[in-house]
C-alpha cells in the first residue's frame, strides 16, 4: 500500500499539495502493479505509467515552487477531496485485466479532479489552468490504454 496524505481543497495551495500526493500515489501502485506476477504483461506499461507519474509531480512541484507564489492562498470553495481520493490499497494476485481496472480507477478520478481544478484555476491564473487541464487529459488517455489491456 503507498501512504498518501490527502488534504482538504480549500486553497489554491492545498489542492496542488493534493494533486502532488496524487501523483505520488498513483507513481506507486503502478510499480506495486508492475511487481505483480499476475500481471507480468502489463508490466512494462505500470513501469512507464509510474515514471509518467512521477514526472508529473516534478512539473506540479516546479510550478508551485515558480510560478504560484501569489495565488498560493487564493480560497477554494467548489471541490470536496472525497470527490477526488483514489485507493492506493492495491489488491494482490491481481491478472493484468483486474490490474489495468484498478489502475483506470485512478486514472479516472485524477482526470476529474484535474479537470475541475482546471476550471477553478481558469479563474485564479492561465498558466495553472493549462497545466491542470493536460494532466487531466493525460489521465483520460492513460484510461483509455488501460481499458484496452
Amino acid at each position: 500500500m503507498v501512504e498518501c496524505d490527502f488534504p482538504e481543497c480549500n486553497t489554491f495551495g492545498s489542492t496542488i499539495r493534493f494533486a502532488l500526493e496524487l501523483e505520488k500515489g498513483a507513481a506507486g501502485v503502478y510499480e506495486e502493479l508492475a511487481m505483480q506476477p499476475g500481471a507480468a504483461s502489463g508490466a512494462e506499461m505500470f513501469r512507464t505509467l509510474a515514471a509518467s507519474h512521477k514526472k508529473r509531480g516534478e512539473l506540479l512541484e516546479f510550478t508551485r515552487q515558480q510560478k504560484l507564489n501569489e495565488m498560493i492562498l487564493e480560497p477554494i470553495q467548489d471541490m470536496r477531496r472525497e470527490d477526488y481520493l483514489i485507493d492506493t490499497k492495491t489488491p494482490g494476485g491481481l491478472d493484468v485485466k483486474g490490474a489495468a481496472r484498478f489502475a483506470a480507477k485512478i486514472e479516472g478520478q485524477s482526470a476529474k479532479f484535474y479537470l475541475d481544478a482546471a476550471k477553478i484555476a481558469k479563474d485564479l491564473m492561465a498558466e495553472a489552468a493549462r497545466i491542470m487541464d493536460k494532466l487531466g487529459k493525460e489521465n483520460q488517455v492513460n484510461k483509455t490504454k488501460l481499458d484496452s489491456l
